[in-house]
């Protein structure tokens, strides 16, 4: 069963060094462990965060669709926060 997508961990400290002998990576910027695209995930699943978007026959395509959701909606947010930011700042400006 292969990643089909980043899997974040939730890994104690003191496993940390078993988590990256296994391949797990570490993501400074959000501070997480997480399973790698393509790794395989069922050594990892003592420390799964959520339930893994992982290729598992019948419903892969749910658990994508539900992945994509979720970054479309971040994404959305993000270019929404900016639209408004600037938009206030014009309304700000007589010029």
């Amino acid at each position: 069963m292969d990643a089909i997508n980043n899997i974040n961990l939730k890994v104690p400290f003191s496993e940390k060094d078993q988590a990256k002998s296994l391949g797990a990576r570490w993501n400074a910027e959000l501070k997480l462990w997480y399973v790698p695209i393509g790794a395989e995930a069922a050594p990892f699943a003592k420390w799964f965060a959520d339930s893994p978007p992982v290729a598992t026959g019948t419903n892969k395509p749910k658990q994508v669709a539900v992945v994509q959701r979720q970054s479309v909606d971040n994404d959305m947010d993000a270019i929404n926060a900016r639209f408004r930011d600037a938009y206030e700042l014009r309304e700000l400006d007589p010029e």
